[in-house]
Order: structure tokens, then sequence, then C-alpha cells
């Protein structure tokens, strides 16, 4: 039996903190957060001898001190996204999880989504031919809620730049990084793109910010991120295909013939006399599995509760978002310089 200890029931976290209280070699030992009720408020009760797993939820700015005592406590460790809200913070954490025997990972939501292992099967089978633009839209309107709320004296950690490290960017662009990086097999060599405040008066951070990347490979990557406005959208061009994903529609268009994958289908169609060289569009509705759905194999949290039991590392490692972070640090410094940045 794992003994886990979460720590941050709030937000996000209530969506999937089910998984630990359904399977069956699991168990949810102890809830800690000062905001709710019911839970502890000491961090000290993570650390106890009986707690095998924490799994940490909270705001960027604890994730240091908090993962740190947890991975030197001995315990495996499941960190949220982003790793940290500053790169001394994340690469502290790097450190500690290197030096660990444990299995210490990161929470990556969107690798759920049996979709987007169809995209890097994709990619890696050559269906889309040779990646040439990725492209990504991630908004919603919660920053002119938080605004709001802190213009009535109720301020929110995400509104405070030295509690999250940024804005809309830092929050929302680390899903897509690092699934293009992951996908395409390239690495991001150079940053540039805007980030300004709108709309949401009560925020320190960006609302919305516009960035594009150029790969390794001499691809490019565009995304687009805000909380005053709504949207999703991810899209993969390549020189034989497309893929877009966008209101749980998928379409699809290839001259590389069929694809049979997790949830992905395309049956090979013909090649459209008007349209270009890409194939007859096909599309299809795909839509996410549930945080909290225990049958779905690619859980990433029934993952990481898979390597703990099998003594094997997180499906993600924290040095692959401590990665994702000095990518979106370039693009802030590209955004008050003005001038593109290099990516180590």
């Amino acid at each position: 039996m794992i003994n886990v200890s979460f720590v941050g029931c709030g937000g996000m976290a209530a969506h999937y903190i089910d998984v630990y209280r359904t399977l069956d070699y699991a168990r949810l030992a102890n809830r800690i957060d000062p905001a709710v009720e019911g839970a502890s408020k000491d961090f000290a009760d993570a650390l106890g001898p009986e707690i095998d797993a924490v799994v940490i939820s909270t705001p960027n700015h604890l994730h240091r001190a908090q993962a740190v005592a947890a991975i030197e406590a001995g315990k495996h460790v499941l960190l949220q996204k982003p790793v940290a809200n500053t790169m001394a913070d994340a690469e502290a954490i790097e450190a500690a999880a290197a030096r660990s025997d444990r299995t210490i990972g990161l929470y990556m939501s969107y690798f759920d989504q049996p979709l987007i292992h169809d995209l890097r099967d994709m990619i890696a089978g050559g269906w889309l031919g040779d990646v040439v633009h990725c492209y990504a839209r991630l908004m919603h309107k919660g920053g002119m809620m938080w605004s709001r709320e802190a213009l009535q004296g109720n301020a929110n950690w995400r509104g405070r730049v030295a509690e999250t490290g940024g804005g809309c960017f830092i929050q929302l662009a680390v899903h897509y990084l690092h699934i293009f990086e992951w996908a395409t097999g390239a690495r991001v060599a150079r940053a540039t793109g805007f980030t300004r405040r709108l709309h949401c008066p009560g925020l320190e951070g960006e609302d919305l910010a516009a960035a594009v990347f150029q790969l390794d490979s001499g691809a490019m990557i565009t995304i687009d991120t805000a909380w005053c406005a709504n949207g999703e959208e991810l899209a993969v061009h390549g020189t034989l295909g497309r893929f877009t994903y966008r209101d749980n529609k998928l379409a699809l268009a290839s001259t590389a013939g069929r694809f049979a994958g997790r949830v992905a289908r395309y049956d090979g169609g013909q090649v459209p006399a008007f349209g270009g060289p890409q194939g007859e569009e096909q599309q299809m509705e795909v839509r996410p599995p549930a945080f909290a759905d225990v049958t779905n194999p690619l859980n990433q949290h029934r993952q990481f509760l898979e390597a703990v039991r099998d003594g094997r590392p997180a499906p993600v490692s924290i040095a692959s978002g401590v990665r994702d972070l000095r990518i979106v640090m370039a693009l802030y410094e590209a955004a008050r310089t003005g001038r593109a940045v290099e990516v180590a």
C-alpha cells in the first residue's frame, strides 16, 4: 500500500484527488491545505514516517521549500507544473531530485489525453512528413475574475509575479512547450514575443502573450495565451499532412495514407483536385478523459503511482519541467528587451 499525503487540495487538485481514493494499492493518508475544511494546516504532516508519497499542488512559490523537504525526507514526489516560480528554485528542486533514489516527477495533465500520444506517433512515423510549424492557443477569462477580486481587496496568488513567476504565459504555455519538444524530438533554440496586461489591472503579470519559437530543426512554434479571452487549439503542420484539434473536434489530412491510433483515425481518403497536396480532410470528435479517470492507462496520477509501486522513474521528469521553465523565462526576457533570446 502506498500511503499518500496530498498537499494543496483546491483548484485543479480537487478534480484529481479521487485517483488516490480509488486505486486499491494507494491510500490517501492525509490532506494538507490551510483553506480546506477538514484538512491539516501543517506541512510537516506530509513528512511523517507513515507517508510514502507526497503530491504537491500548491502555488508556484511554495514548490521549492515543499518539494525539497519531501525529497530529502525520502518521499516519492509528484509536483504540479510549473516546477517553480524562478529558475533558481526550479534548479534547486532538480538538484534534490537528482540526489534521490525515489520516484520524483512532474504532473502534466495533457499527457492524460490519448490524442497527444497519437500526435507523437504520427510525427515519429512520418505521417505528417517533416514538421514545419506547431501552433497552440490556450486562453481563459480567469484573470479577469482574479483581477476583480484583487481590486475588491481579495488578492489571489496568481496575481503576484513574485509568487507565480509571471502571468498567463508561465501558467498556460508550459503545457504546449513541453508537448511540442516531446512530440517532435526537436528543441527550442530561440524565443521572441510580446506580453501585455490589457484587461486585468488587479494582477501584476500579463493577461495576454504571443510567442514565437524557433526549433533547432528549423521549424517554428507559435503559442498564444490569455487570461482575458477564451479559446483553445492545437495544430501541427508538416510537409505531408496536418493535425488540428479545437473544441473537441480533431481534423486530419495527409497524403501519407491511413492512420489508426489510440483515438485518432484516418482512412486515407482521396487527394482533392483543389485544396493542395495534403489529402482530404477528415474530422472526428475526441473528448478528453476525466482527470480522475483511473481506467485511463495514461492518467498521470495513476502512472505516477504505478511507477512508485514498480520502482520506476516518473513519466515526466523534473529536469524536463526545468527545461520548460527556461524557455518561458527566455520569452519573458525577449518581451522585456524587444530582442530574440537564445535558449541553451
